[in-house]
């Protein structure tokens, strides 16, 4: 009867492995009819009538594609046309009701409240949006899924694990020992569950649960027809020399690799930058919120005065008589005015053309009265987040200072020394290259591992009893006499590995070096550049100052000039005269253009000092400022303050973050 049934069971067992190859021969007969191949297939002729280029043609244009978004984005759009103003201006209808007064400090303060982009007047959003600033910058580098502080911090989370395996197992053996007479039939399932650490020392620390149930027709089998076995595993594995260490993974992180470093403190410095580059370009920001108010102050100024010197001109030429000798005068004098009216709307409307921008020339901008009011008035509205066009028009109400303002030099240098952005983030690449160079070090240690291992083992089955296990019955069986005791195991040992040679670890060490070397150099020349850009600004408002007197005398001058020319030509109706004084108009409206220049260019300059020192926010009463912070992390920060005083002890400093202050 026993051979009978195993015979039963070997034919049924064949039965099933037929069955199992038909099945894979018809998956292997599907996956190349349904899956992507190719095929070698003869080409298709078409038979075209007409002209096959202008198939061709077709066939090759690009069709514009529009990308399914899944948000419902509403395209910006404005009702009013920069027509509407200007027939309100032609009609002679613009009254105090279509101007918008601002100071210089409301336009910053419309702007920065405004604005989610760093906007620019090179409007370079459109032409390079990848490189534009934003107000998410910050966040973005600190949320990073993979350089970011909370991705480095992820590398010490805790992590639960949990599998659970079945195998059916149908087997036939050269052994007459296994199952019954080599035939062996198995069901078996292996589940588990834990948990792990990374320790801030580089430890990994593991804790599981494996329960492993058994069913097989193995004759031997203590327990039929099937078995529990269940263990708790305990593991530690610290590294000794490569990986080992606080210093090293707040540095590179766990598991790291040459030219591949994620830790803590990297991605810190990393968010630190971004803040750095956050701040210059609101710094940039503000400059050309500033340059873009004088650069509408000076073009309402130039207006004013081409419209002065035209009256002037016009009430001249209608002065001359109509008589047949006074006709050649009459005209000359009015192709003058006529002259004027032409800047005039040049000056009104303006041409789209740079005008002051920052980085043209020095660093905050110089000076370039170009473009018009109206040109002038959108880019400012540009810059400010307002309409493009509303029907109105926005005119500055502060006027350019021309006090005296003298400097330190020496003072002026060392607060650029230490507050300039540039160099702030420059030394936090330094930094950054720093802390590589002490990561990369590591890889030159060989890897060696203390690996412990405590586990505790129980066994539960169906029908047989064990010395000291009681009646078993099944898994809760298995977890009682676990927990007895009578099963502990333990393994203890060292895993060393190092490369012969140490290539890559010691070509990561160089790199660094060099890369850090670099760095030096680079801070060394931004530092003469900051020397530069701060002996040209001292030296412009000493130029501006200086021109706006000088420019003011000789407006003055030309003034006095011309109404005793007028006089003079009134009473002796001189040819010559007229000519002289046609020429003296035409000064007096350069005169005045360059008085008001020189206005612009003097607060420029000043603005150009602070900017060059890094104070301009300040200086334009502007300040940066993180989320709230909580009192906890305020708490950790004055402790870690107090750790790095000069009075504090070596032991109790961080080696990394804080070190002693030299006296």
């Amino acid at each position: 009867m026993r051979t009978s049934s195993i015979a039963e069971s070997r034919m049924s067992s064949q039965k099933r492995n037929l069955v199992r190859l038909v099945i894979a021969s018809l998956a292997i007969g599907v996956v190349p009819a349904t899956g992507c191949h190719v095929s070698k297939t003869k080409p298709v002729k078409l038979k075209l009538s007409g002209d096959p280029a202008v198939y061709h043609q077709h066939m090759t244009q690009i069709r514009p594609t529009e990308p399914a978004i899944d948000c419902k984005l509403n395209p910006y759009a404005e009702a009013h046309s920069p027509r509407d103003l200007d027939t309100l201006i032609d009609d002679g209808k613009l009254t105090d009701e279509h101007v918008l007064k601002y100071s210089l400090q409301e336009c910053i303060a419309q702007a920065l409240s405004s604005s989610t982009i760093m906007r620019d007047l090179g409007v370079s959003v459109l032409r390079y949006p990848g490189l534009s600033g934003a107000n998410a910058d910050p966040a973005l580098t600190f949320t990073d899924p993979r350089f970011g502080e909370e991705a480095a911090l992820s590398a010490f989370d805790a992590n639960a694990f949990a599998s659970s395996m079945y195998d059916k197992n149908d087997r036939k053996f050269n052994n007459q020992f296994y199952g019954q007479g080599g035939f062996l039939q198995q069901d078996l399932s292996n589940t588990q569950f834990g948990v792990s650490k990374r320790s801030a020392t580089g430890g990994l620390f593991s804790l599981r649960n494996i329960s492993i149930y058994d069913r097989n027709n193995q004759v031997t089998n203590s327990f039929l027809p099937y078995s529990w076995e269940n263990y708790v595993e305990a593991q530690i594995r610290q590294p000794l020399l490569q990986g080992a260490g606080s210093q090293y993974n707040m540095i590179a992180g766990p598991n790291a690799i040459p030219g591949q470093l994620n830790g803590v403190l990297l991605a810190r410095v990393r968010t630190d930058i971004a803040l750095v580059d956050f701040e210059r370009s609101v710094r940039d920001y503000v400059a050309e919120v500033e340059n873009a108010y004088w650069d509408l102050y000076y073009a309402y100024r130039d207006l004013e005065a081409r419209i002065m010197v035209r009256d002037i001109a016009a009430e001249y030429a209608n002065s001359i008589g109509l008589r047949e000798v006074q006709k050649a005068d009459r005209a000359q004098a009015t192709e003058q005015v006529i002259r004027f009216q032409a800047d005039i709307v040049e000056s009104l409307n303006g041409r789209p053309i740079d005008g002051t921008r920052t980085y043209n020339g020095t660093t905050g901008g110089a000076f370039r009265g170009n473009g018009g009011v109206r040109v002038c008035e959108r880019k400012l509205r540009l810059l400010m987040g307002l309409p493009i066009n509303d029907g109105k028009l926005v005119r500055p109400i502060d006027k350019p200072t021309v006090a005296k303002v003298d400097y330190d030099y020496q003072f002026l240098v060392q607060e650029a020394l230490n507050g300039r952005e540039e160099l702030r983030r420059q030394r936090w690449v330094i930094k950054q290259r720093e802390l590589e160079l002490i990561g990369h070090r590591n890889f030159l240690k060989p890897q060696l591992d203390l690996v412990n291992t405590f586990r505790l083992r129980g066994m539960g089955g169906s029908k047989n009893n064990l010395p000291g296990f009681g009646q078993l019955t099944g898994p809760d069986s298995a977890v009682s006499s676990m927990f007895n005791g009578d099963f502990p195991e333990w393994q203890v040992g060292i895993e060393y590995l190092a490369p012969v040679g140490f290539r890559r670890g010691n070509s990561a060490v160089r790199y660094s070096q060099l890369a850090l070397a670099k760095e030096v150099d680079i801070l060394r020349e931004q530092e003469r550049g900051v020397h530069l850009g701060i002996s040209n600004a001292v030296n412009e408002t000493k130029r501006a100052y200086e021109l706006v007197d000088l420019q003011k005398q000789r407006r003055e001058q030309i003034e006095t000039q011309l109404d005793a020319l007028q006089k003079k030509l009134n009473e002796e109706q001189s040819e010559t005269a007229l000519d002289v004084v046609l020429e003296t108009q035409r000064r007096l409206l350069d005169a005045t253009i360059r008085y008001h220049q020189a206005e612009i260019e003097y607060v420029l300059s000043i603005r150009n000092v602070n900017l060059e020192k890094g104070s301009l926010l300040q200086y334009c009463n502007v300040y940066i400022n993180e989320a709230a912070t909580s009192q906890d992390a305020i708490s950790d920060a004055v402790q870690r303050v107090a750790m790095q005083s000069s009075s504090a002890t070596h032991n109790a400093q961080h080696s990394v973050i804080g070190k002693p202050i030299a006296k």
